[in-house]
């Protein structure tokens, strides 16, 4: 070898070595990097030199620098992150919503204001002429509606939230689709043989790892080293140096208020039901959970306004006048596309509550049918609509004018309802505490009750019954014109009875026969909520005798029936999932389960997130000890070549002399 040999060598680990710290101190540099992925100098022996007696090394040369990378374990990180941003959406979202579900407790919250009403009403009933306690059960109803406002104010502020963290998702989700474009762009300017640039490799890392922050993602190589980037569901986000974007339809498809989809603006399809993962996927689910939480608010002011109003229709209040409504709701509402083409009119009214379930339903017109989709279950009906009207759901549907092809609308039974629940009532005589109707035995002489009943029958206090369509066999069955009028019965002789009013005009016959059996069925007001209903007497037992008599006289004021039977209403069945105090705590305990299994959700998805960071960290990250111990070496070995290069030096410098 000669002395050129032995410089060329020394100097060649002088250069590896110096390469070799440049990227250790480069590393220790960006220990703190965010996405930072360490190097490594990659070293290789330079080819020999043959020689008839062997081969003499001619050095060492730095071959690459490389990135100590794994794709499986960054696309574990993409994915983790992800799914963890997603619940952290969920939780952040169904906490706002907290106050309106004490779980596991009825002391706050709707469940107590509601319980305080009904326990007003029984108060109420221990005293039914006491203006105080009548005033009492406004003032309940009051906090009643006042709640229902509250919670549904929180709710809309909270859909309204959503919208925005929407907007604010897909801006960023543009940007950096767009970043990523630019990313792939110099790529493809990289010289051909030449190594894509570390750092524009760890700026396409970061902004992927921001990209998953917002929405699940997929990445595909391609040959040419730019990346391919589309949603979990496939749709393309980047493709080479052009980036697609989202958009946000504010109000949705059907143009409602705290609603929004997303769509996919190169083609104009919807991707609202397939974006998953990250903060925009978190949103979405949480506008579904709101939007649950929202019709069963509205179901439940539905059904406590029901029970109430109908409970007071049966009633008379203190002046003996029958019972008028107390609380008021809107009914269900009707969205119609933003595209449709048609100039149908669909309208929507509650017939049945207890049948109608807390979700909205989707109706679509095929040309010759409707489509009916309920979108809990996301199963679908084909009708036909009979004299403009279809009935689905607990409602009527009336369909005016003509639709086209295609056209949909979106039904919502009572998601608006929580919002319009108010008190309408402002007098509290106005209460209907008492039953229309008592039964005293004799008859009305001179403006006094007398009794001279030889008879052992009795009439029974009353109740409210929804007749079978048919008088029971031997019952007097009084028209409803007669309703709250003062009726006089008379035993004429025998088993019969006449049933008359207070100046002696007839009103209707029936037959005794035996104590149990119905006596008489006075029917309601046809313009009243309780029509269709009748306030019915049954013979209490004992046996009548001829000339006997009993007087049916307004409840009012003394009588408590009408409110024990309101403060006992909450137990009655009412709405397709049973009774209000069933309804109520399926709410909480809803709300609870949920709450709890997102909070279980997003403690699960940060320790895999964790666990995923690590993993990549253990393969991507700067070691400050390691790196230190390679400074240590490669300036041993920067010394050691240098120390070659002085001595090829001396050597060269001896030689020149000793010519």
């Amino acid at each position: 070898m000669s002395l050129t040999s032995i410089l060329q060598v020394g100097l060649s680990g002088v250069l590896a070595s110096e390469n070799a710290l440049q990227t250790v101190s480069n590393n220790i540099a960006n220990e703190n990097t965010p996405s930072y992925v360490s190097e490594t100098a990659i070293l290789s022996e330079n080819a020999s030199q043959p020689k008839a007696y062997g081969s003499l090394g001619a050095g060492v040369g730095t071959q690459s620098v490389q990135r100590n990378f794994s794709s499986y374990a960054e696309n574990q990180v993409f994915n983790a992150t992800s799914l963890a941003a997603a619940f952290s959406g969920q939780t952040n979202t169904l906490g706002t919503l907290s106050s309106l579900f004490p779980v596991g407790s009825t002391q706050s919250g709707l469940p107590a204001a509601i319980q305080a009403f009904f326990a007003s009403v029984q108060t109420l009933s221990t005293n039914p002429s006491s203006i105080p306690d009548r005033q009492s059960v406004l003032s309940q109803a009051g906090s009643l509606s006042a709640q229902y406002q509250n919670a549904t104010i929180n709710i809309s502020n909270t859909q309204t939230s959503l919208v925005q963290q929407m907007q604010q998702s897909v801006s960023t989700i543009n940007g950096l689709s767009t970043q990523l474009a630019s990313i792939n762009q110099e790529i493809l300017k990289t010289p051909k043989g030449t190594q894509v640039s570390n750092s524009l490799l760890d700026q396409q890392s970061a902004a992927l790892a921001s990209l998953a922050g917002q929405v699940g993602i997929s990445t595909i190589q391609q040959p040419n080293g730019t990346l391919i980037v589309a949603t979990k569901s496939g749709a393309t986000l980047v493709d080479g140096t052009q980036s697609l974007r989202l958009r946000v339809q504010t109000g949705g498809t059907y143009q409602q208020a705290g609603q929004a989809n997303i769509v996919y603006q190169p083609t104009g399809q919807v991707l609202t039901s397939k974006i998953t993962g990250g903060q925009l996927g978190g949103a979405i689910t949480a506008q579904q959970q709101v939007n649950t939480i929202q019709l069963q608010f509205g179901l439940l002011a539905q059904g406590i306004a029901a029970v109430t109003n109908t409970q007071q229709a049966q009633g008379v209040d203190l002046n003996g006048n029958i019972g008028q409504p107390m609380f008021a709701v809107s009914g269900p509402q009707v969205f119609p596309a933003e595209s449709n083409l048609g100039s149908a009119i669909v309208s929507a009214k509650i017939t049945d509550l207890s049948t109608t379930p807390p979700t909205t339903f989707t109706l679509e017109y095929n040309g010759s049918q409707w489509n009916v989709t309920n979108n809990s279950t996301g199963s679908t009906t084909a009708m036909t609509a009979s004299g403009g009207q279809l009935a689905f759901g607990g409602m009527a549907v009336g369909i005016s004018g003509t639709p086209a092809t295609g056209d949909s609308y979106l039904v919502n039974p009572v998601g608006s309802t929580a919002g319009s629940f108010r008190v309408v009532m402002t007098n509290p005589n106005q209460v209907a505490a008492a039953a229309p109707y008592v039964a005293s035995a004799g008859s009305l002489q001179n403006g006094g009750l007398i009794n001279t009943n030889a008879g052992t029958e009795t009439l029974s206090s009353g109740i409210v019954l929804a007749p079978s369509g048919s008088a029971v066999s031997g019952a007097a069955v009084i028209a409803s014109g007669f309703f709250g009028q003062p009726l006089t019965v008379t035993f004429s002789g025998g088993t019969q009875f006449n049933v008359t009013t207070s100046g002696g005009a007839f009103v209707a016959s029936g037959i005794w026969s035996t104590s149990g059996t119905t006596a008489l069925e006075v029917r309601y007001p046809s313009n009243s909520l309780a029509s269709g209903s009748a306030f019915v007497f049954s013979w209490g037992g004992g046996a009548p005798a001829s000339g006997d008599a009993f007087t049916l006289s307004s409840g009012a004021p003394g009588s408590n029936a009408n409110a024990v039977a309101m403060s006992q209403a909450t137990s009655l069945p009412a709405l397709s999932e049973g009774t209000l105090n069933q309804f109520t705590a399926n709410m909480s305990n809803s709300y609870g389960n949920l709450l709890q299994g997102v909070n279980q959700g997003a403690a699960v998805a940060q320790t895999t997130l964790t666990q995923a960071k690590t993993a990549l960290s253990n393969i991507s990250g700067v070691n400050l000890n390691a790196e230190a111990a390679l400074v240590v070496s490669y300036t041993q070995a920067y010394q050691a070549a240098s120390a070659v290069i002085q001595t090829s030096n001396t050597l060269f410098q001896n030689l020149l002399q000793a010519i």
